[in-house]
């Protein structure tokens, strides 16, 4: 590590001192090391990667609070400084950590020395479904049934670990038993609800939430999943506005802003802050309204995520764009990006959904040639896949395939694969010994404006539910999508077309889990597609396939 800081004329030896003391650092000379730090604070007490460092040190000697308020420190002189962000989290983490290690060690002598104690044991499995680990917090709600079978806050609690663990209508019966023991429940009714939304009984689960409402009108969880069950059926002025209650569940942290949200009258000169609230997917499908609030009279200025910085930096009308956590510039009113469609009255006909909307900056770099195959066409049809999402995503597990499903699209002739996966899953392709049959971009994707680059260049995206299909959408690119049986509310239900993005055609699962029969349904269009010789945009909206 080299220092980043700038250093004054006067102590150029700085750089050198810590140099030296990163040395010692790494060679477990931590009192050599400290002592070299603290001469560059007396020089410069601002400099970031000393003060970092000195964290660093409180923490490895187990000082996680002195260690904090030193990270803390830092990012007010540098709120951009990265690895003093990193270390910062890391340190939350284990503090975090260490004190509920400590709550859960006696939570358990709790429960050894008084094992009917009911509330301990649903208080403990409650910190465990938390955590994720929902095996043992299983254990411990049956545990506390045994003792009392008429315990409404162990059913509810077994439900919602099987329902996290994508068994929904195992989590229903769980849910149901509760009901019979207490219809009014809430809790119950509203886990119930989320059951049937998620095997895809929208109706059924509309019906639930409702009569839930008329019990407690104000639960914030309620009144989002409504939300999501009236946008996935399409009524977007009434879902759209629901969706307001989000910032109240605690699933989505509140927009940390004093001024007003903006009301989508005319900005009369006043500046307008849109906020990426949310994923990059969700980040490039709703940018789409900034081209909106830049005809409003005002001036607009955008926060978003690093990763789409140089991508976004090409709309027209956005006057600044700051990378969120970042310090923000004045502004009046602001807007986060997915109350945009509430806050401009968006139906389902009146989605902005003309394409492209976002376009790649210029680049001088060129796809790779496929290298030769057996097949005739010397010119075949370049197709881009992305086979997995994130797994900070809670329900990654319904979306992503392995890249061997994948295999069915290897084996259509005159096509050549191009992989846009990002992460971990792309160990794949040499996993599978595919690095002949895959040309693998990930080398040179390295912000989301690279993934343009190389889409662009491309004839036809296949994805999974990831940013990378919004991103194609927005640039006007062919895109297959591949969605689960019960996919995700934008998309809708039962339908191969969306109104988001005019190029997208939808494959859906027909049976839960089933990718199988998906990937072979969509291998055979793909052939269909590569021998009809179609190449232009238009062959590929138009082109039909049984659903």
């Amino acid at each position: 590590m080299t220092s980043s800081f700038p250093l004054n004329p006067s102590s150029v030896n700085a750089a050198e001192v810590f140099n030296r003391a990163i040395a010692h650092h790494q060679a477990g000379n931590i009192g050599a090391a400290e002592q070299l730090y603290r001469q560059i604070l007396q020089q410069q007490p601002q400099n970031v990667d000393a003060l970092s460092m000195m964290g660093v040190i409180c923490c490895q000697r187990g000082n996680l609070e002195q260690g904090i308020a030193i990270y803390r420190q830092a990012l007010t002189i540098r709120p951009e400084h990265r690895q003093t962000r990193e270390n910062l989290n890391l340190a939350l983490w284990k503090q975090g950590k260490r004190l509920m290690d400590e709550a859960i060690a006696n939570f358990n002598l709790a429960i050894n020395f008084e094992p009917a104690n009911v509330q301990t044991h649903n208080v403990l499995a409650s910190i465990y479904l938390q955590q994720g680990l929902y095996e043992p917090a299983i254990t411990l709600y049956q545990q506390s049934l045994a003792t009392d079978l008429s315990n409404i806050t162990a059913l509810n609690g077994i439900g919602t670990a099987l329902q996290l663990q994508g068994k929904s209508s195992f989590a229903a019966h769980f849910y149901q038993q509760a009901l019979a023991l207490q219809p009014d429940n809430i809790d119950s009714l509203v886990g119930v609800s989320k059951a049937m939304l998620d095997q895809g009984n929208v109706n059924e689960a509309l019906s639930i939430i409702n009569r839930t409402l008329t019990l407690s009108p104000n639960h914030a969880i309620a009144r989002y999943n409504r939300a999501l069950m009236l946008i996935q059926q399409g009524n977007f002025q009434e879902g759209f506005a629901e969706y307001e209650w989000r910032f109240k569940t605690g699933e989505f942290p509140p927009c940390p802003f004093k001024q007003p949200v903006w009301d989508g009258k005319p900005l009369l000169g006043r500046t307008l802050l849109l906020h990426a609230e949310q994923g990059l997917g969700d980040t490039l499908q709703f940018i789409r309204y900034a081209a909106i609030a830049t005809q409003s009279g005002g001036r607009v200025i955008f926060t978003c995520h690093r990763p789409l910085m140089r991508l976004l930096s090409t709309l027209p009308g956005i006057a600044e764009f700051i990378p969120l956590g970042l310090p923000l510039p004045a502004f009046d009113v602001y807007a986060p990006l997915l109350s945009l469609p509430t806050i401009l009255g968006t139906t389902l006909e009146t989605v902005p959904c003309s394409v492209p909307y976002i376009h790649p900056p210029a680049s001088d770099w060129q796809l790779p040639i496929a290298p030769p195959s057996s097949d005739d066409d010397p010119h075949p049809l370049k197709v881009g896949i992305v086979w997995a999402g994130g797994n900070l995503y809670k329900q990654n597990y319904r979306r992503s395939l392995s890249l061997k499903q994948f295999e069915p699209l290897v084996e259509v002739p005159n096509v050549a694969l191009y992989s846009l996966q990002k992460g971990i899953p792309q160990v794949e392709i040499a996993e599978l010994g595919w690095e002949s049959r895959l040309q693998d971009l990930s080398y040179h994707l390295n912000d989301m404006a690279d993934t343009a680059t190389a889409i662009a260049q491309l004839d036809l995206i296949i994805t999974v539910d990831t940013s990378v299909a919004h991103l194609a959408g927005a640039l006007g690119k062919p895109v297959w999508l591949l969605l689960s049986h019960v996919a995700d509310w934008r998309w809708l239900s039962d339908r191969t077309d969306t109104p988001w993005y005019p190029t997208m055609q939808l494959f859906r699962q027909q049976q839960p889990g089933d990718w199988q029969a998906l990937m072979q349904r969509v291998a055979g269009e793909l052939e269909k597609f590569q021998e009809s010789g179609a190449r232009d945009r238009e062959h590929m909206i138009h082109l039909k396939f049984d659903p």
